[in-house]
């Protein structure tokens, strides 16, 4: 004999309790415990012993597992044994152990049932006894109301399916066994008001944070510096200079290469001329020598022997590198008291200011070096003679030549190797071949500034590319030693985003309106920025 369809749904759902009760209550907001432990009701009013234990897994998610056990047997024979284990998976909708929830639920049990009361049982449930096992899974839904941290109620309802497997038997102990069969099931699988109790440390709810109300920010200008395109240089003249200090025998003005330290100092000036003549792009065009002298002897002797002694050097610079062609002048300027005057002024000479008054008036240079002799017994003097006299007996010679016009990619060769070759005109053009901002476009600026440090255009054009890497310091360091006379509109139209940089929002307007035409687009943008930051402007 095969158990009918409502007979295992009675079955099914009293081991399940599907009866809901639907209670009143608060939800809570207060912190909850992450574990609760539970009894479901239904099933204590069947004298079902049961038990549920819940975790917390996530902000919205948690698991459960449920016990019921009875192993009762009442009067006439009457029997709800039952043995059930149902494990669940819950997503909440607000939050873990608040309000409404789904789940997701297995189960499985051992029975022995029999002998049920009719009503509300049918009479086949009354008159036989089923023995089996069943397991399966199915969907549910629930609610639960906190009353405070701590308790809570919980109310829950499920559907699903279940293979059942059983024995049928008459009713009484033992009974006479009539079939063995199995059933699929499908119905309610969960029914269950709930007495919950939480254990554990409370936890905090998770903070729902509103997102930021969005920042109306102000126009962020675009302001552009200006470049002056140099003139190109139609003969690119350089030159290479030094000094060499000369020993001569007292009196004399013959070249003595092996006397003192002469080999070195003649050497430095060998070293120049070489340094030109094995530059491909260059042309010796010529060299000037200028001879000094010190105080020591008569202002005429001195005179006359500084203008032999730089004849005598021009003479030997022919002769060791055979300059045919070239012109070399050689000029004697006598005692060099400018150069003397530097020396004692920056140095810590006892009665310094005694000595420079005597060297700066004016009485003829033979009366203020006898004065200086006579200067605190002569030990002002000795220590003049000592220390600056030599740096005065010197001759300053400078190699001139000229540099051919170079290709912009040829230029970038010589930008590494030889820069002071270039003109600023090509240093403009290869900086023009990088992007804007770029390591390299700035770095031509910043060269070209090193090899012209007091040209206008040189510095205005390293304070543009400094501008577009907003490094205002060097800007303004750049832009002060542009001359006054040369402060055009390109020099206006750069102070103006100098000024903006720096927070000098009207001193910034009022450059620009100075600037004329070349600051019409950086007040255009400004103007910008002041209209989103008053919008009825």
């Amino acid at each position: 004999m095969r158990i009918s369809t409502r007979v295992l749904a009675t079955i099914f759902s009293f081991f399940t309790l599907p009866t809901a009760m639907l209670v009143q209550a608060q939800s809570s907001s207060s912190p909850l415990p992450r574990w609760a432990v539970k009894t479901n009701l239904l099933y204590d009013a069947t004298a079902t012993i049961n038990l549920g234990a819940e975790m917390r897994t996530g902000v919205q998610t948690s698991v459960e597992l449920s016990v019921n056990y009875n192993n009762w047997e009442f009067k006439n024979d009457r029997k709800w044994k039952h043995y059930l284990i149902q494990p669940e998976f819950r997503w909440w909708l607000n939050e873990t152990f608040d309000g409404h929830f789904f789940g997701a639920h297995a189960h499985w049990a051992l029975y022995n049932v029999g002998h049920l009361p009719k009503p509300p049982f049918s009479t086949w449930m009354n008159t036989h006894r089923y023995e089996g096992w069943l397991a399966g899974a199915g969907l549910s839904y629930g609610y639960r109301w906190n009353f405070d941290r701590r308790w809570a109620l919980e109310a829950t309802v499920g559907l699903g399916y279940a293979y059942l497997d059983y024995d049928e038997f008459n009713c009484g102990r033992c009974g006479e066994l009539l079939a063995s069969d199995s059933k699929h099931y499908f119905g309610p699988t969960k029914a269950g008001v709930s007495l919950i109790f939480g254990i554990g440390a409370t936890e905090e709810p998770p903070i729902v944070v509103a997102p930021p109300a969005p920042v109306v920010r102000p126009y962020e200008p675009i302001l552009r510096a200006s470049f002056i395109t140099p003139e190109v240089e139609a003969v690119k003249a350089r030159s290479e200079s030094g000094s060499a200090y000369l020993d001569f025998v007292v009196g004399r003005w013959e070249i003595r290469t092996d006397f003192r330290n002469n080999s070195v100092e003649l050497q430095k000036i060998y070293s120049t001329h070489e340094t030109v003549r094995n530059n491909r792009d260059a042309t010796i065009t010529g060299m000037s020598i200028v001879g000094h002298a010190s105080p020591e002897g008569t202002y005429p002797s001195n005179m006359q022997l500084s203008e032999r002694r730089t004849e005598a050097l021009k003479n030997h610079i022919q002769s060791i590198f055979g300059l045919t062609g070239v012109p070399i002048t050689a000029r004697g300027e006598g005692e060099d008291w400018h150069v003397l005057d530097s020396l004692v002024a920056a140095s810590n000479l006892p009665e310094k200011y005694l000595a420079l008054e005597i060297i700066r008036g004016s009485d003829d240079y033979d009366t203020r070096e006898a004065r200086l002799r006579a200067l605190e017994g002569g030990n002002v003097y000795r220590q003049i003679y000592a220390d600056f006299y030599p740096q005065l007996r010197r001759s300053d010679y400078r190699i001139s030549y000229t540099v051919i016009p170079f290709s912009v990619e040829k230029g970038k060769e010589v930008l590494r190797t030889r820069p002071g070759d270039l003109s600023l005109n090509e240093m403009f053009l290869i900086a023009g071949t990088y992007p804007e901002g770029s390591a390299e476009f700035a770095e031509v600026f910043v060269t070209a500034a090193q090899i012209f440090p007091t040209n206008c255009v040189a510095n205005l054009n390293a304070a543009a590319s400094a501008l577009m890497r907003n490094d205002t310091a060097s800007a303004a360091r750049y832009l002060n030693v542009v001359k006054e006379t040369n402060r055009g509109a390109e020099w206006l139209n750069n102070m103006g985003v100098l000024a903006w940089k720096v927070g000098e929002r009207q001193q910034a307007a009022e450059y620009f309106t100075a600037a004329g035409a070349s600051g019409e687009s950086n007040m255009a943008e400004l103007n910008k920025y002041l209209r989103s930051v008053t919008p009825n402007r």
